[in-house]
């Protein structure tokens, strides 16, 4: 407890040596901060791309439908009885029911004024069948589950966008997976960049370390400072990334309007995404540099 209480109270003097130690190994702690800084900007491009992947693959998996027709002869219970059995198929997760008339309705309204005046005639002999639409639980499954729907006795069609569908949720999920995995490798690395330069800095110091153990400087008295620097080292990094950024993405969402292609690959909302998001590589670098710094303390001074 004295010891923590001494830390706290060295705090600043601790900052001051830790700023020191940057500086008189300058090229070894620029190396670090450029590494830090490239590193970080990859992890930020890569990390912006697969949060938007996700948010796009989330937009793509529940504006997709398997929409069901059925034959216009069947009668209301057999149309009600098609949905029980719709509903009983393993997967899906809610079923919709459209009677014939909104189904008419849905296409006059997709009609200019001149179509639907022509398809309002239609309204005492509707030549249209009641539907259904349908959700499944998970995605992939599209495929099997309309299989199923389309063996059922009074389905005429069933449609849910084909095999394209899935392969692009299926790629969306790979890229996301995929820059996850890339996150955490470059993560990595900025660590051991870090702790390599700290292991330097306390090669060349070990004389003045081994002094300051022998005055009775207490183990967290020796490693605060090279956790700080690391920290700093981290933090420093972080600022080019930063920038970028905010800079960047707010001119690509410009750009681009807000979205690729369609509504449903639509980019995430600069703010408070981005400002969220520079929190997280702030905090990234830090943490990094903090823990590399510890890791390579407890290894070099076998405290």
């Amino acid at each position: 407890m004295n010891e923590l209480i001494s830390c706290i109270k060295n705090l600043p003097k601790h900052f001051k040596t830790a700023l020191q130690n940057i500086w008189r190994n300058g090229v070894m702690s620029f190396s670090s901060i450029f590494a830090v800084t490239i590193t970080l900007i990859l992890i930020g491009v890569i990390g912006v791309l697969a949060l938007n992947v996700q948010d796009m693959s989330s937009n793509i998996e529940e504006g997709v439908r398997i929409y069901v027709k059925l034959d216009r002869d069947i009668d209301t219970n057999k149309e009600l009885a098609v949905g029980d059995e719709i509903k009983a198929i393993k997967g899906v997760k809610t079923v919709t029911f459209f009677t014939k008339d909104q189904e008419l309705d849905k296409l006059i309204e997709k009609q200019g004024k001149e179509g639907a005046q022509l398809f309002e005639s239609y309204r005492e002999d509707n030549p249209l069948g009641a539907a259904y639409e349908v959700e499944a639980k998970d995605p992939s499954k599209l495929a099997s589950i309309s299989k199923k729907i389309s063996d059922i006795i009074g389905v005429k069609t069933v449609n849910y966008g084909g095999e394209s569908t899935q392969d692009m949720v299926k790629t969306l999920q790979t890229i996301q997976t995929g820059g996850t995995i890339f996150i955490v490798g470059l993560a990595i690395v900025a660590l051991f960049m870090i702790a390599n330069t700290i292991k330097i800095t306390i090669t060349a110091r070990q004389t003045e370390i081994s002094i300051m153990r022998m005055v009775g400087a207490s183990n967290w008295y020796i490693r605060i400072p090279f956790m700080l620097e690391g920290m700093l080292i981290g933090l420093v990094g972080a600022i080019i990334p930063i920038i970028i950024l905010v800079y960047g993405y707010g001119m690509i969402y410009d750009y681009a309007g807000g979205m690729l292609m369609s509504a449903m690959l639509a980019l995430k909302e600069p703010m408070p995404f981005i400002r969220d998001f520079s929190l997280i590589l702030a905090a990234l670098g830090a943490g990094v540099g903090l823990i590399g710094s510890f890791v390579s303390i407890r290894r070099f001074l076998k405290f």
